[in-house]
């Protein structure tokens, strides 16, 4: 039977005993953290890669020019403030012991194509993870089998679309940094939630450390509640209410971040400290 959904639960009933998993992935360093834990925790199918690149190249092609000029411009922004670079050392870190998958990575252009609803139709997974692809069509999500979840790094229903974590941080909002897994529907970041999760937080934070640790942290409960389910324990799905704010990254503006950042130097925008949670462990401490 593979995945069973019953009202606000959802079960693992199959006479395999693992969960057959495929990921679709963007390309950056927490994807590559994300293909690599779950190839040696879960039964990982396939991997299907839509680089940050082609996103960038669907915006031009389809005329978005603003989303594509801002988008640009956050990309530019994390390289110059020294964030990708921690991103990078961070998810290296996490993935120097483990291994490449040697399951295939197949790499598109688009998540939403024909390609790719066929592909993933005839692998059959269980259960799909979603992570930092383009916005997912109602065609793909209705070919997919199984489970199809997403890995949020912002906290539903309160923050969804890009920069959840930025938002939170400089609307000191605290207790709403963190990930969120949540099943995919074709209203973005709309679906039922599984779970959510919160990192740990250190007085000298910035948006960047605490963004990267949300993501590690949402990857380690994805393969919790995979490994739950392996185990036979039904999972409740709770229904998101209608309220919070979607953003976009034109919506993320170097005023208000300039200002931020005097806040946060003048010791205006302090951090509170919060503890590590289960089941994390060797989390860097930001520098």
């Amino acid at each position: 039977m593979g995945i069973v959904r019953d009202g606000d639960t959802v079960r693992f009933d199959s006479d395999h005993p693992h969960l057959r998993v495929v990921l679709l992935i963007c390309d950056d360093p927490q994807h590559s953290y994300l293909r690599r834990l779950v190839g040696t925790r879960l039964n990982l199918l396939a991997t299907i890669v839509e680089s940050g690149a082609d996103q960038q190249r669907r915006l031009w092609r389809h005329h978005r020019y603003r989303d594509a000029l801002y988008r640009a411009y956050q990309g530019r922004r994390q390289k110059l403030t020294g964030r990708a670079r921690y991103r990078r050392e961070y998810f290296g870190a996490l993935c120097a012991d483990l291994p490449e998958p040697d399951t295939p990575a197949h790499r598109v252009a688009n998540v939403n194509s024909p390609e790719v609803r066929e592909l993933v139709a005839g692998l059959r997974p269980d259960l799909t993870v979603v992570c930092g692809t383009g916005v997912l069509g109602r065609k793909l999500i209705g070919t997919v089998p199984g489970l199809m979840v997403n890995i949020h790094t912002g906290w539903l229903p309160e923050y969804k679309g890009n920069h959840c974590i930025y938002f939170a941080y400089r609307a000191a909002d605290w207790d709403r940094i963190g990930a969120t897994v949540h099943v995919l529907t074709p209203a973005l970041d709309s679906g039922a939630v599984l779970d959510t999760t919160v990192p740990p937080m250190f007085p000298h934070d910035n948006d960047e450390h605490l963004y990267s640790r949300s993501v590690h942290y949402g990857v380690l409960r994805t393969i919790e509640l995979a490994e739950r389910l392996e185990r036979g324990e039904t999972i409740s799905l709770r229904k998101q209410p209608d309220r919070g704010t979607t953003y976009r990254h034109r919506d993320r503006t170097p005023l208000p971040e300039l200002a931020l950042w005097l806040r946060r130097i003048s010791g205006r925008h302090p951090v509170p400290l919060r503890a590590a949670a289960p089941p994390a462990a060797n989390v860097p401490t930001p520098t």
